[in-house]
């Protein structure tokens, strides 16, 4: 009926110690009209659907947490959790106009980034994946494998039925860590090796490390100013590992945080409905597609 986007965010501000306390709140926003697309100064017009769309909700999330972070005390080790991935990957498939990363990924999403940095004192920023699916570390290992000075399939294997690298193929990073730490370990910091990352990121590269859960392994992400001192790593090691065992092998912070973000089916359908009644309200000419209506009613 009418073009727009909801981002609902679910923040959540833990505090432990002698005097435990919790905050927990949603902040849920229409986007509509401009906020639509993005414009550059030439007139060139991004709209902001699918894989943007996704990214918008990232920065926005880190954005959030940011602002929350700003609030904490200065003498207390604090930990800025995202849910997934520090990579803003909805901006990496293609290659969108210089505008749209400059806007949404080097002044909105690094520069969240920049001001947990800037803290008097700092606070540790990582981003939490369950059940990871990588294979950095394990690709690592396939070109150590590789014979040749110079790994190069095509040159060298184009054809080849068993190479000395299929050894490992299959076998994703969790598997490898798996069998090599004990629950509550960690593995070395790993540098990421996305080109996207190394091309876009510049101080704030990304750097992960897997942690052995009773469940899982997880991976944990953080920024480059945290990946150099072993100090922030190892308060990003055990206040990741303290939330995964009070939430039972899963943060306690973004559980509640899924709580407050989540958008039912019931919530979408009252939202639209809200919209068009006050199209209505407004005697504004309401237009849908058959697909929508279809949606909206059963047949008998």
């Amino acid at each position: 009926s009418v073009r727009c986007y909801l981002i609902n965010i679910g923040s959540v501000l833990l505090h432990y110690g002698d005097s435990p306390d919790a905050m927990l709140e949603s902040q849920a926003r229409i986007y509509s009209g401009d906020e639509l697309v993005l414009t550059d100064p030439s007139g060139r017009q991004e709209l902001i659907e699918g894989a943007l769309l996704g990214a918008k909700r990232n920065v926005e999330e880190c954005s959030a947490l940011a602002a929350l972070a700003s609030r904490l005390p200065d003498d207390t080790p604090s930990l800025a959790l995202l849910d997934g991935s520090l990579v803003l990957w909805g901006l990496s498939p293609r290659d969108y106009e210089g505008y749209v990363k400059e806007e949404l990924l080097d002044r909105q999403y690094l520069g969240a980034f920049e001001s947990l940095r800037q803290r008097a004192a700092g606070v540790a920023l990582a981003g939490y994946m369950s059940f990871p699916r990588s294979t950095d570390v394990v690709n690592a290992l396939r070109v150590a494998l590789c014979p040749r000075e110079v790994a190069d399939c095509e040159r060298y294997c184009s054809g080849v039925q068993v190479r000395e690298c299929d050894g490992v193929a299959g076998i994703q990073d969790s598997d490898l860590f798996a069998s090599i730490l004990d629950v509550g370990e960690r593995s070395p910091v790993f540098l990421s090796g996305s080109k996207f990352v190394q091309r876009h990121y510049g101080q704030h590269q990304v750097y992960f490390f897997y942690l052995r859960l009773e469940e899982e392994v997880a991976r944990v992400e953080i920024p480059q100013w945290l990946a150099v001192d072993e100090g922030s790593v190892a308060l990003v090691h055990a206040l990741v590992l303290d939330q995964c065992r009070r939430g039972y092998g899963y943060p306690v912070a973004l559980m509640e945080a899924h709580e407050r973000a989540v958008v039912t089916a019931a919530d979408r359908e009252s939202f639209w409905s809200l919209v068009e009644l006050t199209l209505a309200a407004g005697r504004i000419d309401m237009q849908t597609s058959g697909k929508r209506m279809s949606k909206r009613l059963r047949w008998v």
